[in-house]
């Protein structure tokens, strides 16, 4: 693989383990971050030996030996930065969710396209061996006909006020459903609300159902103390619990119980490498693509009018 030259907006606490990731491979040199708050340019600076360190993104992008930047900003601002760093010619891994509407998602699949650049959106769990092993299994009918995929992503969080439990953590559960399956649900039905607060979801339940196979259900929550992300399957020969955290997955059969050699993987590192043999290689297939992290949003979408019409929503 050739070396790349690649740059991170936003090093939170998301964007330093970037960062950290970034400075581990041996064929990127990280050219720069930028950041609003002086104390985490600071922090790279020490921690890592990043020379150059900016407030303002677009000091970062000007850079002309960058080929490619990492967004690690608040939802509110990935349209901006990444249409402005596509303008620029940069290719761009953002956070999920690409963009807060699907609208000005399709605007940077659309620009990406134009360019020639890739576009990819951080779904992690694409690159989760527990979560791979599983979608090999399904494609070889390991578990019979699929019956059910039931997923638990909960969490005790604050309730942050420029987002809600839908925009944070339904793209992870429509992604893994579309990786897994190979395909995108047609009806989506949501219940769901505030709790803490007189607006945005913090708790809601989703049912994804598909035209030829399983029903999904989401139960996705900032108010459960526990931290869970783990995926049932129920299937027609066998069923399986897969704990996405720990990559674990242990197999139902017959009455017996026995869990699967899967090796655990770094999940961040990986995710790079395919960025970076993406833009190297016009052949590879984005995995991660923008049009997968616009399709999440649509969904998220389809939840909401659900909620708003107390109805299910055709996809």
């Amino acid at each position: 693989m050739e070396d790349f030259n690649v740059g991170v907006i936003g090093t939170g606490y998301w964007g330093r383990k970037i960062v950290d990731e970034y400075s581990k491979l041996d064929n990127v040199r990280l050219v720069g971050v930028s950041d609003l708050k002086e104390e985490n340019l600071q922090f790279c600076a020490d921690r890592y030996g990043v020379e150059n360190g900016y407030k303002d993104f677009e000091q970062l992008l000007a850079q002309k030996d960058l080929q490619a930047v990492n967004i690690c900003t608040p939802n509110s601002s990935h349209h901006k930065i990444c249409r402005t760093a596509l303008e620029k010619d940069k290719h761009v891994l953002v956070e999920k969710p690409i963009t807060l509407n699907s609208t000005d998602g399709w605007d940077l699949v659309d620009l990406a396209q134009s360019k020639g650049l890739t576009l990819s959106v951080g779904h992690i769990f694409r690159f989760n061996n527990a979560l791979s092993e599983i979608r090999r299994l399904i494609a070889e009918r390991f578990f019979g006909e699929l019956y059910l995929m039931e997923m638990t992503w909960t969490n005790l969080e604050q309730s942050w006020p420029d987002r809600d439990v839908l925009m944070d953590l339904a793209p992870h559960m429509f992604d893994i459903q579309n990786y897994l399956l190979g395909k995108w649900p047609i009806e989506i039905s949501c219940s769901g609300g505030p709790f803490r607060r007189s607006s945005g979801e913090e708790a809601a339940y989703v049912v994804s159902k598909f035209g030829d196979g399983p029903m999904a259900l989401a139960n996705i929550s900032w108010l459960v103390p526990r931290k869970t992300r783990q995926i049932m399957i129920a299937g027609e020969t066998r069923s399986a619990l897969i704990d996405a955290v720990a990559q674990e997955v242990t197999v139902y059969e017959s009455g017996y119980t026995y869990k699967l050699g899967v090796e655990r993987n770094n999940t961040i590192k990986d995710e790079l490498l395919h960025f970076m043999k993406s833009i190297s290689d016009p052949e590879t297939e984005t995995r991660n693509s923008g049009s997968v992290g616009v399709k999440t949003v649509e969904l998220i979408e389809a939840a909401k009018k659900s909620i708003a019409e107390k109805t299910a929503i055709a996809v």
